[in-house]
């Protein structure tokens, strides 16, 4: 059953002031989700392409295109998983993706062939962390907090940043104990902090007799049972979602920025290795990442709260449109080391101000679901980018043609985050008609 069917009161309630909302609660367990999603799940995996490549006698391109298209999966059962989220609440769905992805961490460590490594991964790791972390954390975040979502979510994605501070780790304990054995530290690692992040998990505060945000006001009995949103947020529908503009400039301009920041995290170790590094080299630019967004991830998605997101949004994918095409020029590590502190501050704030946007323009109603139905629209863009870098690599032995392109990609993408306007939910009559 549903968290709404067995969780929320019965008798009408008044919302009391906690001592603390539990609403950081919620924000606390996410941040630590947020270091095993993005340090394991996302950012940790890049450190495998080399050791993938050498073990199995498979090129950097194949590797990286199974790390690349198992996004797939994510993209098929996005929708699926949005609306499991949204009906059955974010707790639910991490108790049962937390165990998949321990257990699958675990034992792609035993894989003794690539084509058992990829099936592995994919019905495991990429399941798991599909369905245990990205989409239930945001969404029970999105749903407990409304006019001060933007830093909200800045202070989630900290843990994002954290995260990325945990690849130099992984690369050093690659280099001591092997791959595999770092596959299965990470499994065990994840079901020690995933199970209890799960347990803090909540869907919506009125179904406890609180508000988002904290706020005070009475929330009746009924409201609480159907975990009703009664903030005056404009929630729409998913299919009404698709049947407006603004969902496709917006799906599109996130898609194309995340295919870019996706392919430069994939190659970031063989960009490295290029330019003469080492790997300790190439998990220290993780080091950097996680320092050098932090502040971007915090103070623009705060600044969100009070200045127009688009706009911040825009500004930022310009300067990440220039740090890549700087990029593409550079010949030694350090160089590159330069060039990835501007890249990382807007990338920072271009990981969160994306879903506190979104629910401003759809509702937290529908949020999850929402978000689902992106996933498929944003596939071709995250799948191919990644391939796409490695693939230009090993024909040329440089970086510079993927990196140019790139830089076009986010100038692109900035200019469709700025056509995302809000707009009107349809008129009662107007559904109605055209359902006629």
């Amino acid at each position: 059953m549903s968290e709404m069917q067995t969780e929320p009161p019965t008798t009408p309630t008044i919302a009391r002031s906690p001592r603390v909302f539990y609403g950081w609660w919620i924000i606390l367990g996410g941040m630590a989700g947020m270091v095993i999603q993005n340090g394991f799940n996302f950012h940790g995996i890049n450190a495998f392409l080399i050791p993938l490549s050498t073990t199995f006698g498979v090129s950097l391109t194949a590797v990286a295109a199974i790390i690349s298209l198992a996004r797939i999966e994510s993209a098929f059962i996005g929708p699926l998983e949005g609306y499991l989220v949204d009906r059955f609440g974010p707790r639910t769905m991490m108790l049962i993706g937390v165990p998949i992805l321990g257990t699958g961490f675990i034992l792609v460590s035993f894989a003794p062939s690539f084509p058992i490594f990829v099936a592995t991964f994919i019905f495991g790791v990429v399941l798991g962390g599909s369905l245990g972390f990205h989409s239930p954390i945001t969404t029970a975040v999105a749903n407990w907090w409304t006019r001060k979502r933007g830093r909200a979510f800045g202070i989630l994605w900290l843990g994002q940043s954290a995260g990325s501070a945990v690849v130099p780790v992984i690369a050093w304990f690659i280099d001591i104990y092997g791959w595999r054995a770092a596959f299965r530290a990470m499994g065990v690692v994840v079901f020690v902090i995933g199970l209890p992040v799960a347990s803090l998990m909540r869907h919506r505060p009125e179904q406890y007799g609180l508000r988002p945000d904290g706020d005070l006001e009475p929330v009746q009995g009924s409201q609480a049972t159907e975990g009703a949103v009664t903030d005056g947020e404009t929630d729409f529908t998913v299919w009404e979602a698709l049947r407006t503009p603004t969902f496709w400039y917006f799906v599109i301009a996130i898609g194309v920025r995340v295919s870019v920041t996706t392919a430069v995290a994939i190659n970031s170790f063989n960009l490295v290795d290029s330019l003469g590094g080492t790997a300790t080299q190439a998990g220290l630019l993780f080091l950097m990442q996680g320092l050098l967004s932090a502040p971007g991830r915090l103070f623009l998605s705060w600044a969100g709260d009070s200045v127009n997101k688009r706009h911040i949004m825009a500004v930022s994918l310009a300067v990440l449109a220039a740090s890549l095409l700087l990029m593409s020029q550079v010949t030694s590590v350090s160089q590159l080391m330069l060039v990835w502190v501007p890249y990382c501050a807007a990338w920072g704030g271009l990981t969160v101000l994306p879903h506190s946007l979104r629910a401003d323009l759809f509702g937290r109603r529908n949020f999850a679901t929402i978000q689902g139905a992106m996933s498929p629209i944003q596939l071709p863009f995250s799948a191919l980018a990644p391939i796409f870098a490695a693939w230009m690599f090993e024909r040329t032995g440089s970086y510079e043609t993927p990196f140019l392109v790139f830089g076009g990609l986010a100038l692109l993408s900035m200019v469709l985050i700025m056509q995302a306007r809000p707009v009107a939910r349809p008129s009662p009559k107007v559904r109605s008609g055209e359902a006629r």
